[in-house]
């Protein structure tokens, strides 16, 4: 068997262990658990939120992951089907001894060239043809003649790594990193240095730097520290101290390992091991308090400090100095902010520690990323289930009474109108894309919004306008009174159902918030009850 590119240089085979089909409901999830073999996932069908080593992934249809040895996971369906592939790959070491070539099975943490995550294919339909194949392949059940599975793999291999965009591919060639991570891995509670790690990948120390960061996005230290900081998360318990824990995961000092612990996970040792008892407030424009009480949890007290368009500076003032006693009134052992509370975060903190959620255009990582505070990651991943049950059926109440109308979701500013658009905003995606609704001709494709003087507004050839109202200042009063005359004169625009409904946009954002617009949109739709302009 000739070797492909990257075995000649790590002089390693990479053989078929077994490739499975699976066909998931969209109730399907699984809890944590380890792979012990480099695993590759083709997503053939549908879409699931995967959690790799406490990042949150979202896979799609024609999606490939690798999956490095040790790597923990969890996954949760997201679509009604979900058709996936699993490829286990058995390596095994090659050695020239004597002018003759010996094989023995390399070590289970062994790993394949590649970055782990989303790998980079190209062209994902000639990909899925390759894996199903192979499947067939490794299957035979009928005796027939096929290719051999492992030269089948071999190539299959040798074509992603051939396609990889460059950085990726210098990324691949690293022959020694990978057996870097796995020592890692596996020494993570001793001492462990630059120059023995670029001593394993037979590396000078700094070309070893340079080629650990291409691989990884990060130094040996930090992954070091991320591996250390997950075992850390395994043993902690009220029953172990801090400091013996620390010691138990390689480091010598309780105060720098409390410092990365806090700065890898968002809370201290401390507030980490008793997390599912503590008194918590959220301070969000988001409605964090939503995320908390959909896992059944109940904020202590849930404030917002979003200066509102037009507040000037002493009725702000006075807002916020109200917003603030209400936290220490109740005394919250932790607050958990988002970004629109970052300029109030030194205020936060001197009332309890505080924590600002990263901000991510998916409200579903934000979503497990506050479970993940308050130990109640099962419990997101059931609320992912059942809303993606109720949005499934939704979809079909309004496919069978909608047919081909078509909605615009218009936002009304002082001087200014909003068209949102398809993507990239989680109503925009919960309309269009997951309850199945058609946009009308003036929404934005491909892009989150448009922003209007109202008199340079495109002709709205929708049938159903739905309009947030922001307050009820006299410009906004104003405005809509103009676009209730324009449209009357309109002759194109008069057939436009408008319907008046709350701020959507916020509410999208969490599971409650979501199953209260598909509730609205359902009776909206189906049962004719907004009122018109014309």
């Amino acid at each position: 068997m000739d070797f492909p590119p990257f075995a000649r240089t790590n002089r390693t085979l990479y053989l078929l262990s077994s490739v499975r089909k699976f066909n998931r409901p969209n109730s399907f999830s699984t809890g944590p658990r380890k792979v012990s073999v480099p695993v590759l996932c083709f997503v053939a069908k549908g879409k699931a939120l995967l959690r790799l080593n406490d990042i949150v992934h979202h896979a799609e249809a024609h999606q490939l992951l690798y999956l490095a040895p040790g790597t923990t996971i969890e996954a949760a369906a997201q679509s009604s089907e979900l058709v996936y592939f699993v490829i286990l790959v058995r390596t095994v070491t090659a050695a020239r001894r004597g002018g003759c070539w010996t094989f023995v099975d390399a070590p289970s943490a062994s790993v394949l060239p590649l970055a782990p995550g989303h790998v980079h294919i190209g062209n994902a339909g000639q990909v899925l043809r390759r894996i199903e194949e192979l499947y067939a392949a490794s299957k035979n059940e009928a005796g027939m003649r096929c290719p051999d599975p492992d030269l089948l793999l071999q190539s299959f291999l040798d074509r992603i790594l051939q396609g990889l965009p460059q950085s990726q591919a210098e990324t691949a060639a690293s022959g020694g990193i990978d057996l870097c991570i796995a020592y890692m891995r596996e020494h993570f509670h001793e001492k462990i240095t630059r120059e023995a790690l670029a001593d394993i990948a037979k590396l000078t120390p700094n070309a070893f730097c340079r080629s650990f960061k291409r691989a990884t996005g990060m130094s040996q230290t930090e992954y070091l520290n991320r591996i250390r900081i997950e075992r850390a998360k395994e043993r902690l318990s009220p029953g172990v101290s801090v400091k013996e824990v620390a010691v138990s995961v390689g480091y010598g000092s309780e105060y720098y390992f409390s410092r990365i612990f806090k700065e890898t996970v968002g809370l201290s040792p401390t507030l980490f091991i008793k997390r599912e008892r503590l008194n918590v407030a959220t301070a969000s424009r988001l409605g964090f308090q939503d995320n908390l009480s959909s896992i059944g949890l109940e904020a202590a007290a849930a404030i917002d400090c979003y200066r509102l368009p037009g507040m000037d500076d002493t009725e702000y003032g006075q807002r916020l100095l109200s917003q603030l006693e209400q936290l220490r009134l109740v005394k919250p052992d932790l607050i958990i902010a988002d970004f629109y509370h970052q300029s109030v975060y030194e205020s936060l903190k001197q009332i309890a520690p505080t924590l600002v959620v990263k901000h991510h255009l998916d409200w579903r990582a934000t979503h497990l990323e506050i479970a993940k505070l308050v130990g109640r990651e099962q419990e997101a991943v059931q609320t992912f289930k059942q809303l993606e049950e109720r949005t499934a059926d939704a979809r079909g109440r309004l496919r069978r009474t909608m047919e081909r109308a078509s909605v615009t979701v218009m936002q009304v500013l002082a001087k200014r109108v909003r068209l949102q658009g398809t993507v990239n905003h989680p109503l925009n995606e919960l309309l269009y894309e997951e309850l199945g609704l058609k946009p009308g001709n003036a929404v934005p494709r491909n892009k989150m919004r448009d922003e209007w003087l109202p008199e340079e507004l495109p002709k709205l050839d929708s049938g159903h306008l739905l309009v947030i109202k922001n307050g009820s200042q006299p410009e906004v009063e104003a405005l809509l009174g103009h676009l209730q005359q324009w449209h009357r004169r309109d002759p194109i625009r008069k057939g436009l159902r408008t319907h008046f409904i709350p701020n959507w946009l916020v509410m999208s954002w969490t599971p409650p918030g979501r199953n209260r617009i598909i509730d609205e949109i359902v009776d909206l739709l189906t049962w004719d009850s907004g009122r018109g302009l014309a």
